[in-house]
């Protein structure tokens, strides 16, 4: 095998294909993440929701 072909066996065919997996995985990843704090956000939403009106139900039994 000579040093030409070692070499371009070696290096990436296109620079932009070797990003592509990286930048995809990374990518993926994120939107995991946001997807996890998206949920995240919505438990408390409703918690704090049943929260509300919970109380509010409790307040309207004692004011009667």
């Amino acid at each position: 095998m000579n040093l030409a072909s070692l070499s371009s066996a070696l290096s990436p065919r296109n620079p932009r294909s070797s990003l592509r997996t990286p930048v995809l995985y990374y990518m993926q990843a994120l939107c995991e993440e946001v997807d996890l704090l998206s949920t995240r956000i919505a438990k408390i939403g409703n918690l704090l929701h049943s929260t509300v009106q919970y109380g509010s139900k409790g307040r309207a039994k004692r004011d009667t």
